[in-house]
């Protein structure tokens, strides 16, 4: 039997971070990965990609939408003949895990119960979290339908703000364990033991609110050539206001970068790869209002060398 384990949370809350810490802790593991992104283009495969490790990357969609479950079903199938202990699915930041349970019922012929779904780890951001909560019910639900929350970035918020997090997904999943954290800095044995203690249905389902009309808007900004830092973050500045999430990398004139924003924080940071020119992802509640922000932003800060 392969054990399944999935890891939810917002965009930007430390999904990815985490699944650095697992994939560390598991390394003498045969271990396979899914990586799911809205956009066009995987980042977090790039962040997480290790020598030894079965990857299979979805981009452009929730795995649990209509939109790419089928490629999240072949996925499944395909690693189901793989000779691996577990599988570690990291789900989009605006993924509805709702319906896992249909989808993995649905295919136990196909794969002849290779699966043992453990459960889902849900990770939150805790500065975010209330702001976020009532504008996206997809939060819920990955709260709702998970075994533990860890409740990062918890050295930004004082102890009352810390104790109304804690109290609001307690209302949600009392059955949840939880885990305080910051950059997602936990004891991996403990964090996967939290299965084993949950006390609420972990086969419960139902339909996803992920839909293709309920879709983010993701854009993909790329270019061929070099962009000054200058450049990088006053473009940056100009779009960040109006988006969830920008992450990418871009070669510039200080070398390579990583480029990760969450709301209004940007976070440009030294990348260890080289690559060409620039690829990142925005992703954004509005779409034809995004699209101008964005044009007017390459007009003032990119042009000639970004482009959409």
């Amino acid at each position: 039997m392969i054990n399944l384990i999935l890891l939810t949370g917002f965009l930007g809350a430390g999904k990815t971070t985490l699944m650095q810490e697992v994939l560390t802790a598991y390394k003498d593991k045969k271990v396979g990965v899914i990586v799911n992104e809205f956009g066009s283009i995987n980042i977090d495969s790039t962040l997480i990609k290790r020598d030894g490790i079965d990857m299979a990357e979805l981009s452009n969609g929730s795995i649990f939408c209509a939109c790419i479950k089928d490629k999240f079903v072949n996925s499944l199938i395909e690693m189901s003949t793989k000779d691996l202990e577990y599988i570690f699915i990291e789900a989009s930041g605006l993924a509805d895990p709702s319906n896992i349970s249909d989808i993995l019922n649905g295919i136990k012929h196909k794969t002849h119960n290779e699966y043992d779904y453990k459960g889902s780890i849900c990770v939150i951001d805790g500065e975010r979290f209330i702001e976020l909560f009532d504008l996206l019910p997809a939060i819920e639900s990955q709260i709702e339908f998970c075994s533990g929350v860890i409740i990062n970035k918890a050295d930004l918020i004082d102890e009352t703000s810390l104790n109304h997090v804690i109290q609001k997904i307690s209302d949600i999943n009392p059955c949840a364990e939880k885990f305080i954290t910051s950059y997602c800095k936990v004891e991996i044995d403990q964090l996967m033991d939290c299965f084993k203690r949950y006390c609420g249905n972990a086969e419960k389902n139902r339909e996803s609110s992920n839909t293709y009309e309920t879709r983010p808007f993701t854009f993909t900004i790329k270019s061929d050539s070099k962009i000054s830092i200058e450049s990088l973050v006053q473009f940056l500045n100009e779009i960040v206001t109006d988006t969830f999430r920008i992450k990418g990398f871009a070669d510039t004139d200080k070398g390579t970068m990583e480029i990760s924003t969450v709301g209004k924080n940007i976070n440009i940071s030294p990348w260890h790869e080289a690559v060409e020119g620039v690829e990142m992802v925005v992703i954004s509640a509005i779409g034809f209002k995004m699209m101008s922000v964005i044009t007017c932003a390459i007009e003032k800060y990119g042009k000639g060398i970004l482009h959409i």
